[in-house]
């Protein structure tokens, strides 16, 4: 049965993630389309033909967006820069920005507090602590801002919230003894799960929606790249104040390591979530079109390397840092799968970026595979540790997770099912890695004793 909501709202992601629209202007046009289709069926058409036609009435999403651009060329720049004419839309942003500095500003407090204790960032006996605990330092402000501009129960605020306080007590009452190892892997996984957390609140009450959690997927690869650019501006800004008062004999180099880099590091990462979440419907295409241009190199790169490691022999049972570069290349893959498969719409026929990814996918299982078995042969030569029980679980997830992928993208080129089903896969496997993450943070450091 033709389900017109779902395919309304298909076709309304396709244009958030295919042209350069405002989420207003969406819904402007998703208007024009209920208003055909309730116009054919009155004439006799069905749902489905109404649809279609309506659609096709519209026009191209290529062509829409075009003749969009032409007369909104600068909108992108002009509503970062100029204050919005809709009061109420002006009002929004404001808001925002005030807690875009308030909260920079409590997060960069909150990582002096521990000054008080005579802990410093730059002292080394220090360091491991402000390694583990960064995440917690940043992360619950960014989710009190989605709280504020995404709908969510006060029972969902209270109980994502309580999840920080919670972590930060547990993993900070947890001792640690030489080597550290169990340690090393919280302060490495952490990050990853708290980050997790706070897509819940990015989701708010959609949190079970397949689309709304490849949204976040979105979300959070532009946010990275936005936070690496600007902060490389901000390296580029503390260098140049460091020359220009070295030319008169003054020192601010401690000054930058305390303060500069403390606040604005921690402004870094809250512009650049703003600036994703202010003007997602411009630059969620930024990450997949860098996907696009860097999968064929990591395909060629990886085929390479196969046929050289059969060439020439090299085993890579014997050594540990050829697997940890395995572990970091096959995130590096999914990472790569993920946002082609995120800027692709549902209806789209298979092209040419479906069947590089399916043969990135294949190249990354093999060396999965590789790696697989170089840790269960580490294991029964050296016994267990903390890190090769971590690796050996992140390596079965992410067989498991590309051999998924790789089955769904078979049975979708031969027409038996949907697109759709490969999203699902997909944002419903987020929830193992978050099990994972929870497993390596809190239940490793018991298991092996805090070592």
């Amino acid at each position: 049965m033709f389900d017109l909501e779902f395919n309304i709202r298909s076709w309304s992601d396709y244009l958030r993630s295919h042209g350069s629209f405002k989420n207003a202007d969406i819904l402007e046009m998703e208007s024009h389309l209920r208003d055909e289709i309730d116009e054919l069926t009155q004439n006799g058409l069905s749902t489905e033909e109404a649809f279609l036609i309506g659609v096709k009435r519209l026009g191209n999403v290529n062509q829409i967006s075009h003749e969009f651009h032409k007369v909104n060329s600068e909108d992108f720049w002009k509503h970062l820069l100029v204050e919005s004419k809709d009061p109420i839309e002006s009002r929004k942003a404001r808001t925002n920005i005030i807690l875009v500095i308030a909260f920079s500003l409590f997060a960069g407090t909150l990582l002096k507090v521990p000054e008080l204790f005579g802990m410093h960032l730059i002292d080394d006996s220090s360091m491991m602590f402000y390694f583990k605990n960064i995440s917690l330092f940043l992360f619950p402000f960014v989710a009190l801002f989605f709280m504020v501009n995404h709908v969510s129960s006060r029972k969902w605020k209270v109980a994502i919230l309580s999840v920080f306080v919670i972590t930060a007590l547990i993993i900070n009452v947890y001792p640690s003894f030489s080597p550290n190892s169990t340690e090393l892997l919280t302060a490495f996984h952490l990050p990853i799960l708290l980050w997790l957390v706070t897509g819940l609140a990015f989701l708010g009450k959609e949190w079970r929606s397949s689309r709304k959690r490849m949204d976040f997927i979105r979300f959070s690869g532009e946010t990275f790249i936005y936070g690496v650019l600007i902060f490389c501006g901000l390296m580029v800004f503390i260098l140049f104040s460091v020359m220009l008062f070295s030319a008169i004999q003054v020192d601010i180099s401690r000054f930058t390591v305390e303060y500069l880099i403390v606040y604005g590091g921690s402004a870094v990462l809250m512009v650049s979530v703003y600036l994703v979440e202010a003007k997602k419907s411009v630059v969620e295409n930024f990450t997949p079109i860098l996907a696009k241009i860097f999968s064929p190199l990591f395909l060629m790169t990886m085929i390479a390397f196969l046929i050289a490691m059969l060439i020439l022999g090299k085993s890579p049972f014997m050594e540990r840092d050829f697997l940890i570069g395995f572990d970091f290349m096959l995130v590096l893959v999914l990472a790569l799968v993920l946002y082609v498969i995120s800027s692709r719409g549902l209806h789209d026929k298979a092209n040419v970026h479906d069947f590089l990814n399916f043969a990135l996918i294949v190249a990354a299982l093999i060396i999965n595979s590789i790696a697989l078995a170089a840790i269960l042969f580490r294991l029964s030569m050296y016994g267990i540790t903390p890190n090769k029980v971590a690796a050996l679980g992140e390596n079965i997830l992410l067989m498991v997770n590309l051999g998924g992928l790789a089955w769904l993208y078979s049975s979708y080129f031969m027409k038996k099912i949907e697109f759709q089903r490969l999203e699902n896969w997909q944002t419903n496997y987020l929830s193992l890695y978050f099990g994972w993450m929870a497993v390596v943070v809190f239940l490793l450091p018991i298991v092996f004793s805090f070592r």
